[in-house]
């Protein structure tokens, strides 16, 4: 028979009153605490009555914490540990007077808990804030629309989710925490709630848990495996964009340093991505062609892809196009380098070009490959 075993335990830490009698159900049962850590470890001892008492821990220096814990052992209470912040007292003689007999100087304990709590919840949250902020970074970064579409929504929605979460169990300790303290204060003694009731709320918390996470796990992974990327003389044809060959011959003849062919799948869009590039004599075409699964999607993605080409060359020219063949077109001319984007439906095609060659010339090329892919 093991000597040592784990259990889950309530975890509403405010909620002292229940935890001390979930604690004094378990050495009845023959279980005594032996360290309380992600789970509860309980050593196995003979089963008896006993009371426990949480005791709100002080900012006690190691000789003080030792005069206490001798003067409460003299009260014929034994520390068995910490829990969080309080030290978790045993006392197997029924007959022993309590830890706090007076009322007022239990509150005065809990009081000084409260300031405690108020304190770390406030740099907690400092901290959650900064956290969350740094997973929102890649909205500022001109390409919100094409990271939410490409998954990052769900990773958005559990940073979300997890702080309002960690938000509410904040408030909620502190409201506990203070609730308990105008209690005492008024002498009216801890409220002690059902411990197989805030067992079972615990498992639902840690089984919703662990289920957001194997979500979050499993989608990122279908992230990755979404993706794949070969050379462009593998891919297979037609190609989703007007290649560089078309669009500039002579400066496509010699081998090209880039030739790449990439492709995402994913739950709000298919990507095509084609990558033509030279560093001498300059040279490029970077393409993409996006079937989106809302047409406000694809709008959305069209006004980013024209405004991030507008934020690199604010003086561009801006040529909008009206042609039947699109429903949203337009070119964008910085010298060489050169930006087409159109809209049919749910699709955008978008080509970036260094080339001497105007993109106008080509727009039957552009709605081709539109109408192939349609």
């Amino acid at each position: 028979m093991k000597d040592r075993r784990r259990f889950l335990a309530p975890r509403d830490l405010w909620d002292a009153g229940t935890i001390e009698a979930w604690l004094e159900e378990k050495a009845a049962q023959g279980w005594i605490l032996e360290k309380w850590g992600i789970s509860a470890r309980f050593e196995r001892i003979d089963p008896c009555r006993c009371r426990v008492r949480l005791d709100p821990k002080d900012r006690r220096n190691r000789q003080q914490q030792a005069e206490a814990e001798t003067l409460y052992r003299d009260m014929g209470w034994r520390w068995n540990g910490t829990l969080w912040f309080y030290d978790v007292y045993y006392c197997f003689d029924p007959t022993a007077p309590d830890l706090y007999t007076d009322p007022e100087t239990q509150a005065w304990a809990w009081g000084k808990l409260l300031k405690r709590a108020l304190w770390r919840s406030g740099l907690s949250g400092l901290l959650l804030l900064l956290w969350a902020a740094l997973q929102f970074d890649g909205l500022w970064s001109g390409h919100a629309v094409q990271l939410f579409l490409m998954g990052m929504w769900a990773i958005w929605l559990f940073v979300i989710l997890y702080v309002v979460r960690e938000v509410w169990e904040a408030v909620r300790t502190v409201w506990g925490i203070r609730r308990l303290k105008r209690r005492l204060a008024a002498g009216v003694p801890m409220e002690r709630g059902d411990p197989a009731r805030a067992v079972r709320r615990q498992r639902i918390r840690q089984i919703a848990d662990w289920t957001a996470i194997a979500l979050l796990a499993g989608w990122i992974l279908v992230i990755a495996c979404g993706r794949e990327e070969m050379p462009l003389s593998d891919a297979p044809e037609p190609l989703p964009c007007v290649a560089l060959e078309a669009l500039d011959p002579e400066a496509a003849g010699p081998e090209l340093d880039i030739a790449r062919y990439e492709t995402f799948d994913g739950l709000l869009i298919q990507s095509r991505r084609v990558t033509q590039f030279r560093w001498q004599p300059s040279v490029s075409v970077q393409a993409e062609l996006d079937r989106v699964a809302l047409v406000s999607f694809a709008e959305a993605l069209y006004r980013e892809r024209v405004g991030a080409f507008l934020d690199a060359w604010p003086n561009a020219e801006v040529r909008e196009l009206t042609d039947g063949r699109f429903d949203q077109a337009v070119v964008i001319g910085a010298g060489k380098n050169q930006l087409f984007t159109a809209r049919l439906g749910r699709m955008v095609l978008t080509e970036r070009a260094e080339t001497d060659t105007d993109l106008m010339d080509h727009l039957d090329g552009f709605a081709a490959v539109l109408a192939e892919f349609q």
